[in-house]
């Protein structure tokens, strides 16, 4: 009769385990947005940056977490360090880039406010994109870029008409 009964008990429970059949298959790929965190020892100063210097709409206020508008569904997130996920760092193994037709006027519009440069504006050798990189206050690397009309960009000059 035990044996009976620890039967029944094992041919239950293994056929509530799922298997490879039953396996949830993977949601189609229709995610709504993106946003980039990023992490910041003074809050405040990164806020003024993107505010003042490069315009973006804070869209929502957490307190210790700042999300701005940057196009249609991409989003830049600015963190205090002090209650995120993780800490600021002095390396930024991370680039924010942001695509506009307007790369001239950005370059020299952050260049009048004394903003840090990493790279100059230029044509690039290797790629069909014109652009230059900049620092935030706290060091990440934003670039800003054009992508030219090249065979090599039709997909996604497309994409930035929709």
């Amino acid at each position: 009769m035990k044996l009976l009964i620890a039967m029944l008990l094992l041919t239950v429970l293994s056929a509530g385990a799922p298997s490879a059949q039953t396996a949830p298959m993977r949601p189609p790929q229709a995610m709504q947005a993106n946003i980039t965190w990023l992490y910041y020892k003074d809050l405040p100063a990164a806020m003024r940056f993107y505010e003042d210097m490069l315009g973006l709409l804070l869209v929502v206020d957490q307190g210790w977490a700042k999300v701005y508008q940057v196009s249609g569904s991409g989003f830049v997130g600015l963190v205090d360090e002090t209650r995120g996920m993780h800490r600021a760092s002095d390396t930024k193994p991370v680039a924010v880039a942001f695509v506009t037709e307007q790369v001239d006027a950005w370059h020299a519009w952050l260049v009048s406010k004394g903003v840090k440069m990493r790279s100059e504006l230029r044509d690039s050798k290797s790629l069909p994109i014109r652009g230059f990189t900049a620092f935030d206050p706290e060091g990440y690397t934003l670039e800003f870029e054009t992508f030219r009309d090249h065979p090599q960009n039709a997909t996604m000059r497309a994409l930035l008409k929709r």
